[in-house]
């Protein structure tokens, strides 16, 4: 699939999934307004291109040894997602080829990206600070449960660890 046809598909599913054409950003990016919180989709064009899904976890963070540490950490724990810093945010990102995106994968990625959001977001913050962009964004009818197959969602094996986060079960992590 060429690369501006995988741009309009995309866009094109995105519309039909939340009812706004989304425009993209001065990055290239397509914000995306989705169950209640904000994500970002990128084509990146290349001979066989591939969509990545990705939440600005945290904003306003500067990179240091212990922060790329625990971001390694991390990805030894998440599945079909990674976390990295670039410039001052840390962004988890799921990545799909163009030409297996569906409306499935395409939520399913949404899914990812927002469980493991929900799930590190809290730590990385009490840990090293920053600004977290993907919880602001979020409005009111926010509730990952909503989520189709709801990756996280509040179920009875919630607890709270050591540092006080309450934590969800989730097939993902």
């Amino acid at each position: 699939m060429r690369p501006d046809v995988a741009f309009s598909y995309v866009r094109d599913l995105v519309e039909r999934i939340t009812g706004t054409r989304p425009d993209p950003d001065g990055d290239g990016d397509l914000p995306v307004h989705f169950h209640g919180a904000q994500f970002f989709v990128r084509i990146v064009s290349a001979p066989d291109p591939w969509v990545q899904v990705f939440s600005v976890a945290v904003a306003e963070l500067d990179s240091t040894p212990e922060l790329a540490v625990r971001l390694n950490e991390i990805n030894s724990h998440i599945h079909f997602a990674r976390v990295f810093h670039v410039g001052t945010q840390v962004l988890i990102e799921a990545e799909l080829w163009a030409d297996d995106v569906t409306p499935a994968n395409f939520l399913f990625a949404c899914q990812n990206v927002a469980a493991a959001t929900d799930y590190f977001t809290p730590r990385l913050l009490k840990e090293f600070g920053g600004r977290p962009l993907f919880e602001e964004s979020k409005t009111d009818a926010y509730e990952q449960g909503e989520l189709p197959l709801g990756p996280a969602a509040r179920t009875a094996d919630a607890s709270t660890d050591a540092s006080g986060v309450t934590t969800t079960a989730s097939p993902y992590l």
